[in-house]
């Protein structure tokens, strides 16, 4: 049963209908048919760019970073401070004895001496 109020299906219900997924938008159909009819390969292309010395080498090196980009997975960024984050042990003593051995114990009682009756 939906919310009173907000349009929509229940949480939980499986979507029906619409487009399925992975199915392109008619924008890039579009531009696949207008290449594909040209005959142009961009891939091949670009290789050809890329291998090209008349070409300066900053076009050259860009056209290859493309062509890379289809080939290898691009890696996440790492930090260059710590490679290796420290380790932090926790040691905890649950001791149910009554007799407190934390020191804040300690510098609360002086605290209250020192600031007399009143508090």
């Amino acid at each position: 049963m939906a919310i009173a109020g907000q349009g929509g299906r229940p949480a939980g219900l499986p979507k029906t209908g619409g487009r399925q997924r992975g199915t392109p938008n008619k924008a890039t159909l579009a531009v696949e048919e207008g290449i594909n009819a040209t005959g142009c390969d961009p891939l091949l292309e670009l290789a050809k760019i890329a291998m090209n010395t008349k070409f300066p080498v900053e076009v050259r090196v860009r056209c290859l970073c493309e062509l890379a980009s289809f080939l290898y997975p691009k890696r996440k960024p790492v930090d260059a401070l710590s490679h290796e984050r420290p380790a932090i042990n926790v040691k905890t003593d649950l001791d149910d004895s009554g007799d407190s051995t934390d020191v804040r114990d300690k510098y609360q009682f002086e605290a209250q001496a020192a600031a007399g009756p009143g508090i």
